[in-house]
């Protein structure tokens, strides 16, 4: 317990006294978090709203084991194959109860805040079994629809199919909580990072994303941080590249040269944009993530239609 008190108070000595803040992670085994998920997605047409869906989750988080250089976390987290299929048989929750929700082990690195998926072959084992035990289950109780229950589950088992693959789908769950440690922030300016990734649009392509962090305030009196995260995309080869495909197409179907013409005129006119914006409250005293709004927007134009086109997510994290 020293060990602990005596860490958190060079902490608040340095933001009260210095300029550049560097958060470690100060957890304790036992430590247990309740994770509630809102999701709320609105689509829009030429700025009319023509779709408005709200999803709950909820997860857990606990601190099973600390050492000298890493701690061990536990996540539950609600088993999203299940979800979806209980759209279509509501009873399915009742007789899979073994497969409600799925566990992850984490290790983290208390200096680098490195995470590492400890449990991927059981995590997928699990799916893999939860897969096949909601195809029986629809099988026998909802038979008009487990044919397409493969299809609407296809993009989970993917997930499942690697442990590259399973750590990168639950960045998500992870990543935010882990977001203010090992860097060095100065309140007001930003740290920018440049990498490749997936194209979220398609991810046979990689992209470049650049991230820019920002320490924006410090409340002394509430000890906590505000931290915003930034994630722009360039889509520029992936908006070319669908251009190029759409002439393509429509030189296939041997199109004459007026029809060419407004296709090529609507290949011009196609564009997309997608923003990523996370506002972070951190707790500098407990070192634990209390809140995450992350605001998700895709905006482009549908050539074809001629429309403005927009979806919207909002999810906001709370941890308690």
């Amino acid at each position: 317990m020293k060990r602990r008190i005596t860490i958190v108070f060079l902490c608040i000595v340095s933001i009260g006294y210095a300029q550049d803040f560097n958060f470690k992670p100060v957890w304790d085994k036992g430590d247990e978090k309740q994770i509630t998920i809102t999701q709320i997605e609105k689509e829009y047409e030429d700025d009319i709203l023509i779709s408005d869906t709200t999803i709950y989750n909820s997860a857990s988080l606990k601190v099973l084991k600390v050492d000298e250089e890493n701690y061990t976390l536990e996540i539950l987290l609600e088993n999203q194959a299940l979800r979806i299929a209980i759209e279509f048989y509501d009873k399915l929750d009742e007789e899979l109860k073994d497969y409600q929700d799925l566990k992850l082990i984490y290790k983290i690195n208390k200096e680098t805040s490195d995470a590492e998926l400890q449990n991927w072959k059981e995590a997928q084992k699990f799916m893999n079994e939860s897969f096949k035990q909601i195809t029986n289950v629809l099988a026998d109780k909802a038979s008009d629809i487990a044919p397409y229950m493969n299809i609407m589950l296809m993009p989970l088992m993917e997930v499942f199919e690697s442990k590259e693959n399973i750590e990168a789908y639950m960045e998500d769950n992870i990543g935010y909580i882990l977001i203010p440690f090992n860097k060095y922030f100065k309140v007001g300016e930003t740290i920018t990072t440049t990498e490749t990734g997936e194209n979220p649009f398609n991810p046979m392509q990689q992209i470049s994303a650049t991230t820019l962090l920002t320490l924006v305030s410090v409340d002394k009196e509430a000890k906590t941080c505000l931290i915003h995260q930034e994630v722009e995309l360039d889509l520029t080869e992936f908006i070319e590249m669908m251009k190029g495909m759409m002439q393509q197409m429509s030189q296939s179907f041997g199109a004459n040269d007026s029809i060419t013409a407004v296709k090529a005129k609507e290949m011009d006119a196609f564009e997309m944009d997608i923003e990523n914006l996370q506002v972070i409250t951190f707790d500098y005293q407990t070192t634990w993530i209390t809140k995450v709004v992350g605001t998700s927007m895709v905006s482009g134009t549908d050539p074809k239609k001629g429309i403005k086109t927009k979806t919207e997510v909002i999810t906001t994290t709370e941890i308690k």
